[in-house]
């Protein structure tokens, strides 16, 4: 059993369609809140002196389930959700400053802002195969 039910390949679909603009924003906002959350780790590692080499995982998987989002996959929101949550662990763990707030709150709210336009009603469709004939034969 696959864990895309459409069966469709993992790195892309072969007759790939435009995902609507709610997709495609939440998509741009994950990534670049998984980009501030690195130069937020990138400075923390820098000034701070903090090893966090582990929390750069999260961002990766963060980029790549915001990808897979884009394309279509329905368990690409929940995952892309979860990691980016993860890539803010740092930041509220090693908080000791207004600029490091401000920092933390915008990509807080790119997080709230990217998961309120992925679960809209109106994309929900984008994510439900309408017609999934592999299904139907099992």
């Amino acid at each position: 059993m696959a864990i895309d039910p459409a069966n469709l390949p993992i790195f892309g679909d072969p007759s790939p369609t435009d995902p609507p603009a709610p997709v495609r924003a939440a998509c741009g906002l994950l990534v670049t809140g998984a980009g501030v959350s690195a130069a937020q780790m990138t400075y923390l590692s820098v000034v701070g002196g903090h090893d966090l080499a582990i929390f750069f995982v999260p961002l990766a998987l963060t980029v790549w389930f915001a990808l897979s989002l884009r394309a279509g996959r329905a368990w690409a929101r929940f995952a892309a959700v979860m990691a980016a949550c993860v890539t803010l662990v740092p930041g509220f763990a090693l908080f000791s400053g207004p600029g490091e707030l401000g920092v933390l709150l915008v990509a807080v709210a790119l997080l709230v802002a990217a998961t309120r336009l992925a679960y809209r009603a109106d994309v929900r469709g984008y994510f439900e195969p309408e017609d999934c004939p592999e299904q139907e034969r099992v």
